[in-house]
């Protein structure tokens, strides 16, 4: 899924691919439990990127701990 990050279009926005995740949820799914194992998925990535670090936070807030996104 990460990438996915293409500058060259929208898709590839940290925007876009949050919102896309978020629609492929089931309905009824705990959005912040989701959102955790973005995050920790993310922090493994390792690249310093500035798109990753926006999705990461997009993750976080979703999460509530928007405090702790990087």
């Amino acid at each position: 899924m990460f990438a996915a990050f293409d500058s060259s279009t929208d898709a590839g926005r940290p925007e876009s691919v949050f919102i896309s995740r978020l629609l492929w949820q089931p309905r009824g799914a705990d959005l912040p439990a989701e959102a955790r194992k973005e995050v920790a998925k993310l922090k493994r990535h390792g690249r310093n990127d500035p798109e990753i670090a926006r999705l990461k936070a997009l993750f976080a807030t979703l999460a509530g701990r928007a405090g702790q996104a990087h």
